[in-house]
Formats: structure tokens, C-alpha cells, sequence
């Protein structure tokens, strides 16, 4: 995987990938939208890029970044229309976009949540979605509905398409963070209705590099325009730097299966070779583990943790491979404090567990749940992953009781 490159400006009269959105050119071979020149004349053609992406599997990052993102999604303000706001339900801390309400104006927002077959069938759905409310508005959007699908499998896509065939809408905007399955959403709406897919689509962040818009007539005769956006990549998720073999371990596509492990001080648990959680002193407890099921979970004594990461990560670790080990960069320590050792003073970040215990979030990895009882430890990822705490999704937040 080669670092990527960056998307370049538009004008509004030049033409653009129907694929992924990126302005077609034929100059320059290894940059974003290059179409050869025999292909111009071809309707509704790709890039070089989509057309090997769709035939040979084969993908070429580019990094969608803040400035470029804000300039293709700033154009809902100036032609509004329903934004369908996509959350990744397995990473929904890591799916946030900041300052979104700043690029869409006074736009409706339905917040889609992506992926939801990942997720447990016993989750509480009107729980979970007033939680999806409360974490969006904090981020200064406010939703008018929260609605829980599966584009991969198609699990209410149906009711989605038929809610927005009776909605009166003429324009509707997809947006979210990279690798969120905008496109593949969209492919699921638009072959509904057109029985075609044409939205390129990959496993790998960053497929949408531009505005994409299509028009459609729904059963009712009526004319919809439905628009894909690129997705923002903040280079704060694991899934931002992966290569597609280590996406492919560390993102997942089949229902989570939580892994419960007993822990005593003295014990250390590493995610792949993304993470460990060292505990240094507490109670013996469980502590649940909620990442892809392909990716090897591995309980060592805390005595041997460093050497495991050091000389046997990709023995025993598997993944990240040593490029993507460093594209991450080292992993640094984080103080993890429950119950009496709550709060203790410690020096750089401290995540802090209260009585009812709290998933500790890997942003695009996974989460794992404390239970609230004594817990002194250290968490070590690297930079370019973002932490955060969360009362526990499955239990105190959202679990049926």
C-alpha cells in the first residue's frame, strides 16, 4: 500500500468519474480521475482507478482531507435537500464527522447507522437509537430519525427506500466518514429502483473521492436526485492507514462474537498487535472484548507482553504486518483507573471507570468493556488511533434488561 495522494480542486463545468466522483483528466496517468483518452467518448465513463478496483481488485489510496471534504460537502447549503447522515455501527465513536452542521446548514438529517448486522439481535433498538441522538446532537446535529441498516445484506434498506419513495423529497445527500458503506448503501437504493449498481464500491477507505449525482424515477413516477460525497478520512482510525490485508482482519463483516476473558494482575491482553491492555493491580474480572472475529485476541502474562509485541508479533499477532506497524507508529501508554484506583494522578492520558463499568473505544478497531470493579492498568496504542470512554453500549446503554 503507497502513502496517498492528495484529491485536487474542481470546477463545477468539469466532468467526473461516474464511479467515484474524481474530475476526469488524461494527462496525468498515477493521478486521481485519469481516463484515457480512447475512453472519453463513452457514456457515463470511469477513471482508470474504478475500473480496476471493479475488475482486478486492485486500489489506489487517496486521501480525501478536511479542506477538500468541506468543499465538496459545503455544496448542500447552497442546494439543500435530505442528508443521510451514515454511522458505521461497529465504530460509531470513530464515524462522527466534526463540524458536519457547519457544511450542511439547515438541511433535515436522518442518521442511517451502517452495518448493523455486526451488532448483537438482543440490542435494544429505541435505546440505542436515542443513544445515537444524544452523541450526534453533541456534535451540534440534530436528527429527525434514527434508522438501523445492513447495505452489505440489505437489512432495511427496504423500509429506508420506501419511507423515501413517500417522502416527498427531490434531493438527497449521502454523507460520513471513509469507510462507513455510503457507496454500497446507495448501490442497494439505486438498483431498487434503476436495477443498476453503478457507485464504485471497496473494502479499502477512500473509494468516493467526489461529488457523485444521479438522477432516478421512483415507482411513483416522481424524480429523485440522489448524491454520494466522498469520505472524510481524519488519519485517526485504524482502518485510515491499513493495507487490505490487514483490513481485512481488522474490520469486520459478520456478526461480533464477544470474547470474555478472565484477568488477575499480572495478565495482559493484546488486540492483533493494535493494542494491549496491560493490568497492573485489582480484583480478578472479566473483560469482554469487542473486535472482528478474525482478529487474534492473545492473553499473555504481563512479564512477556513486551516481547511478544517486539519479536514474535507476527508469529503470534498476525496483524498489523511490519508496514502498516508503521505507518501506525509506536504504541504509547494510557492510564486505565476503576473503581478504588479511580482517578489515581498518573502522568499523559488517564481513561477513567466509573461503578457501572465503560467500554474503552478503539477508534475503527473495536471496544473493550471494563466492569466497574478495582482496575489499575495501562492501555497502549498508537497515536494515530483515538481513544475514548463510553458507558458500556451493551449492558448500561443500550442492552435489553
Amino acid at each position: 500500500m503507497t502513502e496517498p495522494t492528495s484529491l485536487p480542486a474542481r470546477d463545477n463545468t468539469q466532468e467526473v468519474c461516474s464511479g467515484c466522483g474524481a474530475p476526469l483528466q488524461s494527462v496525468h496517468e498515477q493521478a486521481p480521475g485519469y481516463l484515457p483518452v480512447a475512453a472519453r467518448d463513452r457514456a457515463q465513463p470511469v477513471c482508470r482507478r474504478c475500473f480496476r478496483i471493479r475488475h482486478y481488485g486492485e486500489f489506489s489510496p487517496v486521501a480525501v482531507g478536511p479542506e477538500a471534504y468541506a468543499r465538496e460537502v459545503a455544496r448542500i447549503s447552497r442546494q439543500p435537500g435530505l442528508v443521510l447522515y451514515l454511522l458505521d455501527a461497529f465504530d460509531l465513536q470513530g464515524s462522527l464527522i466534526p463540524a458536519l452542521s457547519r457544511y450542511i446548514g439547515a438541511a433535515p438529517v436522518q442518521a442511517v447507522v451502517n452495518k448493523a448486522d455486526l451488532l448483537p439481535t438482543d440490542l435494544a433498538t429505541p435505546s440505542f437509537s436515542q443513544w445515537v441522538r444524544r452523541a450526534l446532537a453533541a456534535t451540534g446535529v440534530q436528527v429527525q430519525g434514527v434508522r438501523l441498516v445492513s447495505g452489505r445484506t440489505g437489512q432495511g434498506v427496504a423500509q429506508l427506500a420506501e419511507w423515501l419513495e413517500h417522502s416527498g423529497i427531490s434531493r438527497v445527500y449521502a454523507v460520513g466518514m471513509a469507510n462507513v458503506g455510503k457507496s454500497t448503501l446507495l448501490n442497494r437504493l439505486l438498483h431498487r429502483w434503476t436495477e443498476r449498481s453503478p457507485l464504485t464500491e471497496s473494502k479499502v477507505p477512500g473509494t468516493t473521492l467526489g461529488t457523485v449525482a444521479l438522477d432516478v424515477t421512483l415507482p411513483s413516477g416522481r424524480r429523485l436526485t440522489v448524491i454520494d460525497t466522498p469520505g472524510l478520512m481524519r488519519m485517526r482510525r485504524a482502518v485510515d492507514v491499513l493495507c487490505p490485508r490487514c483490513l481485512k482482519a481488522a474490520v469486520p463483516d459478520d456478526p461480533l462474537h464477544p470474547r470474555v476473558y478472565q484477568l488477575d494482575p499480572g495478565q495482559s491482553l493484546w488486540l492483533g498487535g493494535f493494542a494491549r491492555l496491560d493490568f497492573v493491580a485489582g480484583e480478578h474480572q472479566p473483560v469482554v472484548v469487542y473486535v472482528s472475529n478474525r482478529l487474534v485476541v492473545h492473553r499473555t502474562k504481563l512479564s512477556r507482553a513486551e516481547v511478544i509485541g517486539q519479536d514474535r508479533a507476527d508469529e503470534v499477532l498476525r496483524v498489523p504486518c511490519a508496514a502498516c506497524r508503521v505507518r501506525l507508529g509506536e504504541l504509547q501508554p494510557q492510564t486505565v483507573g476503576a473503581g478504588r484506583y479511580r482517578g489515581t494522578p498518573q502522568a499523559g492520558p488517564v481513561w477513567s471507570v466509573g461503578a457501572k463499568g465503560a467500554d474503552l473505544v478503539l477508534a475503527g478497531l473495536g471496544w473493550l468493556t471494563l466492569q466497574g470493579k478495582d482496575f489499575s492498568g495501562r492501555l497502549w496504542t498508537p497515536a494515530t488511533i483515538e481513544v475514548a470512554v463510553r458507558p458500556r453500549l451493551l449492558g448500561q446503554l443500550t442492552h435489553r434488561l
